[in-house]
């Protein structure tokens, strides 16, 4: 069984928050483990390591991936660090309790959004949270570039925009949904629990 919240906040406040927002759910599940898709230079990666969870951290950019191994020198808990597009993750079937996907997910076509889903949900433990954070149509930047795809665009690079019932039917597997709004932004951000 899954549930849902809604949360409504000022985009500066949901960049730093959406970490801590989730981290109030994940430590009210006292979930041990995690999985950061899409890490970048790792700066959440690094957060939930420091509240003590033990977190693997993929990205496709060797240099976010170079730089988060640095910058974990500092920090009591390791990040297992693997650099690899999240297209192509193959991690065993119930490896994490959560995932976590801070804007890494909005770069693909239908089709391989939903390959990528279908394989977070694999890799998802049962009664686990997926955290997810996306452009939406209701962002600025949405309708901004070229058009090449339903609700895609690439200006600089390819941006697909959700909408809530995309993002809705993307989760489907997952019933309880816990949603970030952005006043300003309009960023579909998502928390779901596994059945």
């Amino acid at each position: 069984m899954k549930s849902v919240r809604i949360f409504s906040n000022t985009h500066r406040q949901l960049k730093k928050e959406f970490a801590k927002c989730g981290f109030k759910l994940i430590k009210a599940k006292n979930c041990r483990s995690l999985l950061d898709l899409g890490c970048g230079d790792g700066r959440d990666s690094i957060y939930f390591a420091n509240k003590g969870l033990k977190v693997t951290a993929v990205d496709f950019s060797k240099s976010g991936i170079e730089k988060l191994k640095t910058r974990q020198n500092r920090i009591k808990n390791r990040i297992n660090c693997i650099l690899k597009d999240i297209r192509n993750i193959n991690f065993p079937e119930n490896s994490f309790v959560v995932i976590y996907a801070h804007l890494s997910l909005h770069y693909f076509d239908d089709k391989t959004t939903s390959k990528i889903f279908d394989n977070l949900y694999k890799v998802l433990k049962k009664g686990g949270l997926i955290f997810v954070k996306c452009k939406s149509t209701d962002d600025a930047l949405f309708g901004k570039g070229k058009k090449v795809g339903e609700n895609m665009y690439k200006k600089g690079h390819v941006q697909h925009f959700f909408t809530k019932e995309y993002m809705t039917e993307k989760l489907k597997f997952i019933t309880n949904i816990n949603r970030l709004l952005s006043k300003r932004l309009r960023r579909n951000r998502i928390c779901r629990q596994a059945r």
